[in-house]
């Protein structure tokens, strides 16, 4: 069951892709859990998280100029995003996970061919 995501109306297109990248790092490291419960906890006091930013501002700068790491704090300052941001990262998660499966499913059925050629030889 995949489920549409609809990016808020107030987004740009830039923005967007910010969240989709940014998406695509959180579920590359393996923090999608934390990130969702991260950004759940944090939206009722959105505003206050966006500001929190500048506490993590170091970090981010590592993945984000300063002109999207602005126009990320800006999109935070609306509650939608963070619906939105985690809707993204649960389909990306979602999505590596489905291909994480398929491809142990692979390994498995070729190990398996390897063994059944081996004990026909």
């Amino acid at each position: 069951l995949v489920k549409e995501i609809v990016a808020p109306d107030y987004l740009s297109p830039e923005q967007i892709e910010l969240f989709d990248r940014l998406a695509d790092k959180v579920v590359g490291l393996g923090f999608a859990l934390p990130a969702v419960l991260f950004l759940e906890t944090m939206r009722p006091m959105n505003f206050v998280g966006s500001q929190v930013m500048l506490f993590f501002q170091p970090m981010l700068r590592s993945w984000f100029t300063l002109r999207e790491y602005d126009l990320i704090q800006q999109a935070l300052e609306r509650r939608e995003t963070l619906g939105y941001m985690t809707d993204v990262i649960e389909a990306k998660d979602l999505e590596a996970s489905r291909k994480e499966r398929e491809l142990k499913a692979q390994r498995k059925a070729e190990k398996r061919a390897k063994k059944d050629a081996k004990r026909k030889s």
